[in-house]
This record gives C-alpha cells, sequence and structure tokens, in this order.
C-alpha cells in the first residue's frame, strides 16, 4: 500500500480565533486525512504556545515534536501576554531552526505541508504544498502599514518560488495570485473550504442551557461571527443596523458579534454604547465550537457585511443550519453564496438595511433562501475536500519516489 510521510507546519497555529477560519480548517482537513489514510505518517510541527493543545492530534500514525528553543517545559502553559511576546519572536527563533539543513530529511520526510502558508522549513529536494487565503494587503492596502504590505508580498514571492503546489480556497483568491504575481495557473489549485459538518450536533436541552449562559435565552437576533480586523466592515454593520432601528422602531431584532481580538472589541463596544445601542447589541466574545454552536442554532440569519473575503466559511455554516443568509457582495463570497443568498453592497449602510428589513418580515423569502441553501451545500464536501488534498499529496510524493 502507498504510503507517505508528512510534515504539517503548525508554528503559526495561535490560542483561540486569532488565526481566524485558517484554524478551524486546518485542524478539520487534519482529522479528516487522519482518518482516510491510517497509513501515512504525518509528523506535526508545533511552537511552545500550540504543543499541548495539539496533544488530542496524536494517533498511531501522528506525531508531535516540538520545535523551540524557547523554553526547556515542551508542555508549558502559556498567557496571552507570554504567547504575544513570543509570537513577536517567531520569525527569529524559528529562521533560527533553518540551521538544522537535513531536519525534514532526517525525520524521512517526503512532503511539507504548509497550511498557514509560510514554507519556513522548506528543504531542497522536499515538495512544499501550501494554503494562500488572499492578497488582501494588495486590494485593501490601508488597513496594513507599509512593513506588513512588504512582508507579505515578500513571502508570497518565497511560496510561488519554493511551492510545488499552492493550494487556494476560492477562484477569487486564484485568480489574485495570477494577477498580483503572476503565478503559473498549473501551480494553483482550487480547493474549496468544506468544513461545515465539523458540528457535533447540540441538544435541544444543551443548546438552552448554553444561550442561557450567553444571556440570550430571550432574545431574536441576527448573527455575525467574525475577528475584529478592519476587513470584516463591523461599523458598517453598526450605521445599517442604527438605520434599520429607525425604519423599524419596533422590532425585537437584535445583533450577536462573536470573534477574537479584545482591544478592537473594546472599542466597537464604545461605539455601540455611543449610539445608544447597548441593549440591542451583543459581544460573546471568542467562543468554543459547543457555545458556538448553540448560537447558530437560535439565530434568525447570518449577516456577513466583510470588504473582502478568501472564501467566507460563515456562509456555508448558516447554510447548514437552515439559516438565511445577508451578504457582502465583495471578493469570493458571490462564488460561495451563489443564488441562495440575498447580497448587498458592503459600502452602503442604507442597502444591507433594506435587507435586515426584507429578512424580518418575509416569511416566504426566509423559506426560499433556506430551501435554495441546502442545495447550495451539496456542492461542498468535507470528505471530497480531504480527498482533493490527499490527491495533490500523493502526486508529489510519487514523483520524489520515482
Amino acid at each position: 500500500m502507498f504510503q507517505i510521510r508528512i510534515a504539517i507546519d503548525l508554528t503559526p497555529l495561535l490560542p483561540d480565533g486569532k488565526n481566524g477560519g485558517a484554524k478551524i480548517l486546518t485542524l478539520t482537513l487534519l482529522k479528516k486525512i487522519q482518518q482516510i489514510v491510517p497509513n501515512y505518517q504525518f509528523l506535526l510541527l508545533t511552537a511552545p504556545w500550540n504543543h499541548l493543545e495539539l496533544a488530542e492530534y496524536e494517533t498511531e500514525n501522528t506525531q508531535r515534536i516540538l520545535l523551540t528553543e524557547l523554553i526547556a517545559d515542551s508542555e508549558s502553559k502559556f498567557s496571552i501576554q507570554q504567547v504575544k511576546h513570543l509570537f513577536k519572536r517567531i520569525k527569529f527563533k524559528l529562521a533560527r531552526l533553518t540551521y538544522l539543513k537535513n531536519f525534514l530529511k532526517t525525520h524521512q520526510i517526503d512532503l511539507l505541508f504548509c497550511p498557514f502558508s509560510a514554507p519556513r522549513f522548506a528543504e531542497n529536494g522536499i515538495p512544499v504544498v501550501a494554503i494562500v487565503y488572499d492578497t488582501q494587503h494588495l486590494d485593501y492596502p490601508d488597513f496594513f502599514d507599509i512593513k506588513e504590505q512588504q512582508l507579505r508580498t515578500n513571502f508570497l514571492n518565497d511560496l510561488i518560488h519554493k511551492a510545488q503546489k499552492i493550494i487556494c480556497i476560492s477562484e477569487f483568491c486564484r485568480q489574485s495570485l495570477i494577477k498580483h504575481f503572476n503565478a503559473s495557473a498549473d501551480q494553483l489549485i482550487v480547493i474549496p473550504v468544506s468544513i461545515q459538518e465539523r458540528w457535533t450536533g447540540l441538544s435541544e436541552e444543551i443548546t438552552n442551557q448554553y444561550l442561557l449562559e450567553l444571556g440570550l435565552s430571550h432574545y431574536r437576533y441576527a448573527f455575525y461571527p467574525a475577528n475584529y480586523w478592519p476587513h470584516k466592515n463591523h461599523r458598517l454593520l453598526l450605521k445599517a443596523y442604527k438605520i434599520y432601528k429607525q425604519k423599524s422602531p419596533d422590532s425585537s431584532l437584535n445583533l450577536v458579534f462573536t470573534g477574537d481580538l479584545k482591544e478592537q472589541e473594546n472599542q466597537l463596544r464604545q461605539e455601540v454604547a455611543a449610539a445608544n445601542l447597548n441593549d440591542c447589541i451583543h459581544f460573546l466574545g471568542f467562543l468554543d465550537e459547543k457555545h458556538l454552536e448553540a448560537v447558530w442554532r437560535s439565530c434568525e440569519c447570518l449577516v456577513f457585511p466583510s470588504l473582502y473575503e478568501g472564501f467566507g466559511i460563515p456562509v456555508l455554516e448558516a447554510m447548514y443550519f437552515d439559516k438565511p443568509v445577508l451578504c457582502s457582495n465583495a471578493g469570493s463570497l458571490p462564488e460561495v453564496g451563489g443564488d441562495a443568498v440575498i447580497y448587498f453592497d458592503p459600502k452602503n449602510p442604507e442597502d444591507l438595511a433594506n435587507c435586515l428589513l426584507k429578512i424580518s418580515y418575509d416569511t416566504d423569502l426566509v423559506a426560499e433562501l433556506v430551501c435554495k441553501g441546502r442545495e447550495r451545500l451539496k456542492l461542498f464536501d468535507g470528505q471530497e475536500m480531504a480527498k482533493q488534498y490527499l490527491n495533490i499529496f500523493e502526486l508529489l510524493g510519487e514523483k520524489i519516489m520515482l
């Protein structure tokens, strides 16, 4: 039986939700490929801030190895402050590990997989497969300082030079790489993100218990799960919601936000307070998967005003939970949502407010969107996604063994 040894670089994986959807995709994909090819061997390259968290992914065919000189105790737990301090040093410290020029060869690795893009441990003669999520810093440079723009551009140039195959999470992402970096079309492969089936399924009783804990038991609400990055466009949503409340003062529809980045959340809270919307907008912070599922199950709809998406995982998640979707028409989102969502201009709060009004009062429209969402979801299968990744791994693994 054909088998290969694959190293997976998980060193950039951070606590909680700081990696956004990339972390969820990576860990969901890892579990799937472990099950599909138990004859493969996987070496998980970890860092001190995630080594313990990744312990549950060790199996008969999967081993962790801690790549660090930062501490002696590999099982130590880190505070958020320590993680931030260590992450500032990651480029220097992990770059120093390149003195182990034959590290992968020593461990008989056939292929290096970089789900967080950067091929920092690449070695000559060992194929590299990486995922690229977007080129946002080029399409929205105002969201990044000059240094960050240069770092991202340099890293993508390096990746295109080193990787045999680059997996793009959407055709939009693929075309962006071709446009901005003149990447070879043959090097780029589109594999959509299909991880909405990972939810375990909560009972009604447990769902109600979690909603009570979160203070949502008695509310109707539109849901926006997103870290507080600038491109997520929370402020436009606040403007739209204020217009919506003015047009429909008797509406009981609230807004619920979940996501990481506490400092940015606090800034948004101040704006909500200044707009006298504290009673209508709920900030839940970063939630574990079970509490997040409870929020999904009880929401009225997804509202997704993002200015830029390489994919848009919540769109499919909403369809999975039979929720109608109000969605920005930017980036990859029309590619993901198809005809199963209501689109709006993410720079026009009036447009979004009108969409909220439609979803609040038109029950036939809600039923139609839910039905279309179920059909749309059939195009995105998690098992098929994992098999497409494995096909790429096998193709490159076979070539190097010839």
